[in-house]
């Protein structure tokens, strides 16, 4: 088990909330004839909603959509419009058109394929943190929002950043020794214009600070992302909005995981892994905060957003 991305949340949750009867009370169910998707939890460990290791609990979102593209309505369209446009002598209008492409969609649907879709994250009690395993700010929407419903009552806010992390990151690219004693500069970054976030550099292997890349800044380009090693244990991505991308284990890390593995029982092996994962985010987030999330971070008793529909 491992999260290949982090994108991280504050949480507060009642202390007598029974998470497992309530993912399981919104379990996913197949996919209604005539919708494009729906979600629900999916159990996370065998048959447990909510897999419970050392104050963390892995929790799993499943999503499951109907495989209907466009190109097959629109052809079977095309097909219809040129039929009535045959046999009546007449120009099929716009919003004939768009009635008609409504009725095939919902004629197909019932017929169409279901793919399901799994994403993991970890209620960690000990931080408070919710960890989404993603990038994507609309991929960690929906689950947030999926878990407001599940449970009222739970609070789930953004981290609080203090500063401007973009220019934090030009400052160890010009001075590596600037960088907290646990961290080093690994060999990429991603540059982007304040004039034109379209317009962005990706520097690869570079040996850090490398002049082509001070150069750069120079000019005025900023810092979107930047390549990291923490205790050499694990190099990750780290964007200027506090996004971890690109997670990887490193050596030290690979060791206490093949340890895990030996384990006798395959429960075993899932709680080592499981408290292994959750323990290396906890402090790598903890060394991070510190930097960038103010301190005094309150959470608020209003949700930021509302509950997404089935």
């Amino acid at each position: 088990m491992w999260f290949n991305n982090a994108l991280i949340y504050q949480y507060k949750l009642n202390e007598d909330c029974d998470l497992h009867t309530s993912l399981t009370e919104e379990a996913l169910k197949p996919c209604p004839p005539h919708a494009r998707f729906i979600y629900g939890w999916l159990p996370a460990f065998d048959q447990e909603m909510a897999h419970e290791v050392a104050g963390s609990s892995l929790i799993c979102l499943g999503k499951e959509e109907r495989i209907l593209p466009r190109g097959v309505i629109n052809k079977m369209l095309k097909e219809k419009i040129q039929q009535i446009e045959t046999a009546q002598g007449r120009q099929v209008k716009r919003a004939e058109k768009a009635q008609m492409a409504e009725d095939l969609e919902f004629e197909l649907l019932p017929k169409s394929f279901c793919v399901q879709k799994k994403l993991l994250a970890i209620l960690d009690s000990v931080s408070q943190r919710l960890i989404i395993n993603t990038s994507s700010n609309n991929q960690a929407s929906q689950l947030t929002s999926f878990l407001r419903k599940t449970i009222p009552g739970i609070v789930i806010e953004p981290l609080n950043l203090a500063e401007n992390i973009a220019l934090r990151f030009a400052e160890w690219i010009h001075s590596p020794d600037l960088l907290p004693s646990d961290f080093q500069l690994a060999s990429d970054c991603l540059l982007f214009s304040l004039e034109d976030e379209k317009k962005r550099v990706h520097c690869k292997g570079y040996e850090l600070p490398a002049e082509e890349i001070l150069t750069l800044l120079s000019q005025g380009m900023a810092t979107a992302e930047i390549s990291l090693i923490w205790k050499e244990r694990i190099q990750l991505t780290l964007t200027h909005d506090f996004i971890f991308k690109k997670l990887k284990s490193l050596d030290y890390l690979i060791d206490d995981f093949n340890e895990a593995k030996e384990l006798e029982e395959e429960y075993q092996r899932q709680d080592a892994t499981l408290a292994l994962l959750s323990g290396e985010l906890r402090e790598l987030t903890n060394a991070l905060t510190k930097m960038f999330v103010s301190s005094n971070t309150q959470i608020n008793s209003a949700p930021l957003e509302p509950a997404i529909a089935d």
